[in-house]
């Protein structure tokens, strides 16, 4: 059922003298997510330790999905992100892997 004109009216009224008590979709109710971008200099965007990044990356992931575990894509890109950290044929993970690893079991 829709709002009543009275409440809506109400409704403006208070976020316009900043009472958001009311509110349904403002920003101050409902943050927008800000994209962060870090200024960097030309050239040190650049990666020299693929394996490293991949680690922080499932770090950065894994923090990720257990703030929004309902997130599919999210949940993929862990998957895949821990996939391609797995140790290949009998070669051992690194500590912080096996730490990673251990993490995400318990």
């Amino acid at each position: 059922m829709a709002d009543s004109e009275a409440l809506r009216q109400r409704r403006r009224k208070a976020h316009v003298h900043g009472d958001h008590s009311l509110c349904r979709r403002c920003t101050v109710v409902k943050p927008r997510p800000v994209a962060v971008v870090a200024d960097l200099a030309p050239g040190s965007g650049e990666v020299t330790d693929a394996a490293a990044e991949l680690r922080q990356l499932a770090y950065r992931l894994v923090a990720a999905h257990q703030a929004d575990p309902a997130n599919g894509i999210l949940a993929k890109e862990l998957r895949s992100t821990l996939v391609a950290l797995l140790p290949k044929g009998t070669e051992k993970a690194d500590a912080d892997l096996t730490g990673l690893f251990g993490a995400l079991q318990a």
